[in-house]
Parts: C-alpha cells; structure tokens; sequence
C-alpha cells in the first residue's frame, strides 16, 4: 500500500527574463518511480480556465502510478511572464513546452517524457516533440490538426459572444483577433495559418494515444498517417470531453479518459527502468522580471491554501496591499488572465497584490469532507482571513484592500461584513448576497430579477405580444416571476420599516452594509449595464443604502456595455481603469509590466 503523493511543488523555470510557473507532481515516497515524467501541454485562453482542473486530475493520476507529472503555463499565458501581445507567440509556445520538458527532467532525473495536450495544446506538444530524442509518447485530446479551422471556430465563438462594440476612447487595435476574453494578433494568426499535423515530416513519439470525443468524428485520416510513419497510435473516441470544457464551476474531469490514459502510460512504462534514487532538487518557486517579483505562496502549515504574490521591484512600495479573489472557480489567473493584468499594473504602481485560490478551487486544497469546486462555503472566510494575515504580516502592509468578480465579490464583501480588517471592498458584479448549501436553482433570486426586467422590456415589443397572443409564451413562468419579484419587494419594505424601528434584522443587506462600514471599511460596488446584482442590493439594503451612500461610506458605480466577465478587451481596461480609482490605488500611466 503506498501513501499519499506529495503536494504538487510550485517553481519557476525557462529564462530568467520571461520565466515561466509550473506545478510539479511527484509519485508516493513509498513508491517505486518509473524512469519517465509526463508533461502537461494546456489549450488556448478560456478552454484552459476550464480544463485547469482536469488536466491536474491528469497529473496527480500519472503521480499515483509513480511517473512525475508536470503542469505549466506557456510564455504570456496563465502566472507565466508576458501577454497575448507579444511577438512570436506560436514559436513562444512551443519553446515554452521544451523548456518544461527540460525542467521536469532536472527535477526528477527522468530520462524521458510524455506528453500530453489537450486541443490546441495537443498540437504544441506534436509540435515541440518533433527533433527530440526524449520523448517516448504523445496523448493527444481532442487534437487541433490544423491552425486554419481552428481560428475560424475561435472567430465563431466570439461572436456568438454578442459582445457590446467598444464606447468612444476604447479602440480594439484592428489587427487583433478576440477569442472569448483573450487576443489573436494578426503576427500569432499567421503563424496558426502555417500549421498543419498532417504534413508534419515524422511522427512526433514512437508511442501515440489519441483520445477523441464522441460527438464529433474521429482523427481518422491523422491515425493512419502517423501508423505509416511507424508510430504505434491506439485511437479512442470516449465520454467525457464537454464535461471537461464546461465552464470551470461546472467542468468534470473525464473519468474514461483518465482511465485510459492510465492504462496506456502503464503499458508503456512497465518494461522502464525505474530510479532508486530520484533526483529532488529544490524548485525555485520566486520570478523577477520587468519591474516585479512574484512568488508562490502557502498560508498555512498543512500548505493546503496557495496564492500568488505580485510585489513592486522598481516601484518603491505604496504600503498598500490588495486581494484578488476567485471568480466562480476559475483559478488564481481570473477570468480572461485578467487578475494577473491587474497585478502586474499595481505592483508596478507600489502594491503588493496576492491572488488567492479559496480552499478546493484552482490551486488550493479542499478541507477534509468537503469536495473540490464548491464556489460558495463559509469555510472561504477563513481563508481570506488567513491572506490578510499575510498581507500585514510577511509582506508589511499597511493597507489591505480585496475585490473580486461574481463570487469574488461575494466572498470580498462576507469578509468585510465579518471584520475581517479590510480598508476597501471592491465588489464587481456580485449576484448573490446571502447563500445557503442547497438554495434551489430552479429561481435565484438574481435571475428572477433578470426575468422581470426582461419581461418589462417585453411590454414595448410587439412581437412579444404576438407570442402571448398565440399561445407562444409559458403563462405560468411569468406567473412564477411575477410572484417573486412582487414578494421581493414588498420584503424589501418590510425591512426597511424594520430597520427605522431599531428590530435586528438577519441575512439582511442593509444591516450588513452598516455592519461593514462602522468598522471603517469603504464599501464599493461596480456594476455592468444590466447586472441583476445592483437590483438585489437596492432592493435588499432599502433606505439604509441611500443614507451610506451619502455619507460617502458606501459607493456605486457602473459600467456600459460589458458582460458578467469583461470578456472584451475594451471592458477588461475599462474595469481596470474604474478598479485603479475605486480601490484607491492611483490612476497615474505607467506601461505594461506583464
């Protein structure tokens, strides 16, 4: 029987000046380690959100068989130095994979790799593996043959996004491709034009296992071409893989797929000599570059709750300190990378900013009894307890202030509301103030407010009427809606009487928010055009809300245009900019640290 795999290790690795951050699983203590590491190749901008927890299923599965496993972020992707802007990205890519191959074996001594991809990532590991003597394997999912069809898809995408266009002052550049909150440069496309798995010269492994998903033909013509290039291919179409790209809230890893990549490393690696002595050396788990420091860090003994910390370097410090919180669960990097933007940009502005991953989400571990990717537990005000501590504690602040995105927000303002010694809260988009386990999904309260505002603007459209009219629409929906929204308000009343009498009133907005500020915490919301948030705060808080919010010590603003996650460049520097001032950090230009 062996124990339990080691907590996976953070380092930093590739060229000091644009390093990279990988994640280093490694086998049992107890056990027996196979000569041979599996590296980790993710997908491209949002599909890699939401496969971040599969492919770390993939790696803690190949450590519990003794082969280390690796995970990395490409240059200018996730925790990894730069941005979708650089020049030479498809070349920064595959380069980033090869340097991953040669750190996981410094590592661990291992003499040879596979490789594993997922979509695009797939195609950057048969890319990178080509010219290599190291690599005995190739586990492709659901590969990206070719670079042409798969920008037209990432086209599709975006605009079955029905973004808003930009307002006046934010431009897009017009030779930038957005992918669903990430960019394409015309430099990058070009690149992706010119790649093609087909017409590579060899086979990039002798070993190759492609698991393809079942709702979409096989890589039928791709598996003949590499068995005539002598590769042994075993081809599989499995379930699994739309749970594993579902939004990362909802995202399953694949259990068929992790079976059968288990079965086929296993058979590979049993004729492998095995390491009496693995190599351990240390993984440096500390980056400098362009103006800023960052780290890796644990907030507790048991290293069960991880957070990045982006400190100043060339910026002398501000004193200040700021808390990203996880939106949904998506991990550290935030929706559309756009937490580690926002560091970068303050740390260069004096700030230390720590990016936490709440307990079960992205990075951290969940507690014991609990299951990973629960977005909402009360167990989360602990640990943003336990980063304020290191905040004021190991990195000398003198000012903490937290913000966050939907359940970030959440999260953020519960803390404040808790006394957790938060100056500022920034809540953006928050669409819940009070959660239970089990609150039915059937009405939230935010989407029987989304309703009824739908339905109001209904009234003014004619062909709505003609819906009623003909029996297109579901009476009893409306009804539904209808009753709830009417309830919401008349309780809304009630509480603000209640509160006028002096009652003590609970799970009830407006006592939390004078909660919150008598302790001397500034309060802020940021609100899109049409987020159901801002209704349930008015209606919840009531009169009290009005009366904070002319004492200055609660404060609302609002955005035009973006959707629930800034998926749009333009609402991505838009809420930075409207961040910058609410979170009291300086609106001076600086350039990019990314």
């Amino acid at each position: 029987m062996t124990g339990t795999a080691p907590r996976a290790e953070p380092c930093y690795f590739g060229s000091s000046s644009r390093p990279q951050l990988g994640w280093l699983h490694r086998p049992p203590n107890d056990m027996p380690e196979h000569d041979l590491a599996v590296v980790l190749c993710a997908p491209f901008g949002y599909e890699a959100l939401c496969a971040h927890r599969s492919l770390r299923h993939f790696a803690e599965s190949a450590a519990s068989l003794g082969v280390s496993a690796f995970r990395f972020d490409y240059d200018g992707t996730g925790d990894s130095a730069g941005d979708d802007f650089d020049p030479d990205r498809w070349l920064a890519w595959v380069e980033s994979t090869r340097h991953a191959i040669d750190a996981v074996r410094q590592h661990t001594g291992a003499q040879h790799v596979v490789l594993l991809g997922v979509r695009l990532g797939a195609t950057i590991a048969a890319t990178a593996a080509m010219g290599r003597h190291d690599v005995a394997g190739l586990v492709a999912i659901a590969p990206v043959l070719a670079g042409k069809p798969w920008l037209r898809e990432q086209r599709a995408l975006q605009a079955a996004l029905g973004l808003q266009p930009p307002p006046e002052g934010y431009a897009v550049p017009v030779e930038v491709q957005e992918s669903v909150g990430f960019a394409i440069t015309d430099a990058t496309r070009d690149a992706l034009l010119a790649v093609d798995l087909m017409q590579a010269d060899a086979a990039p492994a002798a070993r190759v296992l492609i698991l393809d998903r079942e709702d979409r033909p096989p890589s039928t013509a791709w598996t003949e071409r590499l068995r005539s290039q002598g590769a042994d291919v075993v081809s599989q179409r499995l379930p699994g893989y739309l749970e594993m790209m579902l939004d990362p809230h909802n995202a399953v890893p694949p259990t068929a797929m992790l079976d059968a990549f288990r079965g086929w490393l296993m058979t590979g690696s049993s004729e492998s000599a095995t390491v009496a002595a693995r190599s351990r050396e240390s993984t440096p788990a500390v980056a400098r570059w362009a103006g800023v420091e960052e780290s890796v860090v644990f907030l507790d003994a048991d290293r069960r709750t991880v957070g990045v910390v982006t400190r100043p370097v060339a910026a002398a410090r501000s004193g200040v300190a700021v808390l990203l919180l996880n939106s949904g669960a998506i991990h550290h990097v935030g929706p559309n990378r756009l937490y580690v933007a926002l560091a970068r940009r303050w740390a260069a502005r004096g700030a230390v900013v720590l990016r936490l991953d709440l307990a079960g989400i992205g990075e951290s571990l969940p507690w014991p009894g609990v299951p990973e990717n629960v977005v909402y537990t009360p167990s989360h005000l602990r640990e943003v307890a336990s980063a304020i501590a290191h905040l004021r504690d190991r990195e000398g602040a003198t000012s903490v202030r937290a913000t966050g995105i939907c359940s970030g927000a959440y999260h953020a303002f519960k803390s404040a509301v808790a006394g957790a010694g938060l100056d500022v809260v920034v809540s953006v988009n928050p669409l819940v103030f009070f959660w239970k386990d089990g609150m039915s999904l059937d009405y939230p309260s935010h989407l029987v407010v989304e309703a009824a505002a739908q339905y109001k603007r209904s009234m003014f459209q004619m062909e709505k009427w003609k819906k009623l009219l003909t029996g297109g629409v579901d009476l009893r929906a409306i009804a539904e809606v209808g009753s709830r929204h009417v309830a919401s308000i008349a309780a809304g009343w009630t509480r603000n009487i209640g509160r006028t009498v002096g009652l003590s009133l609970t799970e009830d907005v407006g006592t939390e928010l004078r909660a919150a500020t008598r302790r001397g915490t500034r309060v802020r919301f940021v609100f899109a055009d049409g987020e159901p948030g801002e209704d349930l705060l008015r209606t919840g808080a009531g009169w009290a809300l009005g009366t904070l919010e002319s004492a200055g010590r609660v404060r609302i603003a609002k955005l035009s245009g973006p959707d629930h996650t800034f998926s749009a460049r333009w609402a991505q520097d838009a809420l930075a900019r409207m961040l910058d001032t609410e979170l009291e950090i300086g609106t001076e230009t600086v350039g990019s640290s990314a």
